[in-house]
């Protein structure tokens, strides 16, 4: 379920209000919930009196937990539903697009799980808040999806290799790691959220969005500061050197120097998740990466969207969810099942199309 309302602020203009509301799944999201956003947002689009978009997930366990898994397993197992797992992806895309180049300012707040999909939205947004409690990653590889909705470019743009590190590890930032790689604005206690709407409501608005967006950004700067979060202490920050030199080169250099860490406990468990998951959703994170460094905005989507179509009926993603949500045997059987020296020829081949 999502709410799209308009509320009023104290001096006339109104706010664009997109709260995600189905706190039993982790707010994930539907097809019906992403044209829901994307409607709101075209209607609201060209109205002068809404100054700026509130995206906000009901629920103290998560903002977004990404796209609602059952149903696309449905749309890959059921007779004649294919479309609409191709629809999830392709309008999915599209509103994380709307919601980057939109022309109010965009504010998040990304409590507890924000992954895959609801990462996406957060990345999407101009003003990114986390909490103490918050938790970003995108863990498509161990789903035999890939980091989608814009991370083959966004996720990359993190500091060094944080990002590839991420992708293929389905590793977590909390909110320290997040506010030191950009990832996040300010941090703000989870406490503070029941106040976000009247504290929203109560800034002096201008009806302008450059001068707006100005105004958010410095209004949130000294809530922040008036109201320390109490945030967890950074893990990767202190490692990001060597996070640099184990995600250095090609992927079977980086899958060699992973299996050398296997047993350490700063890179133990991330090493596992990459050996535990989809060798074809490896593959695709590192021929996305260097591919998205050619491509223009555009592109870009039109690429991803195309590798989402693959991906629904290629039998790693179907498999996935089946292994985690499904059978809930937590054993994929990948195919290939290990990862090789080259990319599998049907991958590099839905790159070329």
């Amino acid at each position: 379920m999502i709410h799209c309302d308009l509320i009023p602020t104290d001096n006339g203009f109104q706010l664009g209000v997109l709260q995600l509301d189905s706190a039993a799944r982790l707010n994930a999201q539907t097809l019906a919930m992403v044209r829901s956003m994307d409607e709101a947002l075209l209607r609201w689009q060209d109205d002068a009196s809404v100054v700026a978009i509130m995206l906000v997930g009901t629920g103290a366990r998560g903002f977004c937990a990404g796209g609602d898994l059952k149903a696309l397993h449905h749309a890959m197992t059921a007779p004649g539903a294919l479309a609409d797992g191709d629809a999830f992806f392709a309008e999915e895309y599209g509103l994380c697009r709307d919601l980057r180049t939109y022309p109010r300012p965009v504010l998040a707040w990304g409590q507890g799980i924000v992954m895959g999909g609801g990462w996406g939205l957060f990345a999407a947004a101009h003003h990114r808040i986390v909490t103490e409690s918050t938790r970003l990653a995108m863990p498509e590889i161990s789903i035999g999806l890939f980091p989608d909705v814009g991370a083959s470019r966004w996720l990359h743009e993190l500091p060094g290799r944080l990002g590839r590190w991420l992708a293929l590890t389905a590793s977590e930032l909390n909110a320290a790691d997040a506010l030191w790689s950009g990832a996040a604005h300010v941090a703000l206690p989870d406490a503070l959220r029941p106040q976000l709407k009247p504290w929203l409501q109560a800034l002096p608005w201008q009806g302008q969005p450059d001068l707006d967006a100005i105004l958010l950004r410095e209004a949130l700067s000294a809530w922040a500061a008036a109201h320390p979060c109490p945030l967890p202490a950074a893990r990767w920050a202190p490692l990001a050197a060597r996070i640099d030199t184990l995600c250095h080169g090609s992927l079977p250099e980086i899958a060699d120097r992973l299996r050398d860490v296997l047993d350490t406990p700063e890179f133990g468990e991330g090493a596992g998740r990459f050996y535990a998951g989809s060798p074809s959703s490896a593959w695709l994170i590192h021929l996305l990466e260097h591919a998205a460094r050619e491509l223009d905005d555009d592109a870009l989507w039109a690429l991803e969207t195309r590798i989402a179509h693959h991906a629904l009926r290629y039998g790693d993603f179907q498999e996935g969810i089946r292994a985690k949500l499904i059978n809930r045997d937590g054993l994929p059987h990948w195919q290939p099942r290990a990862l090789h020296g080259t990319a599998p020829v049907e991958l590099a081949a839905w790159l070329g199309e």
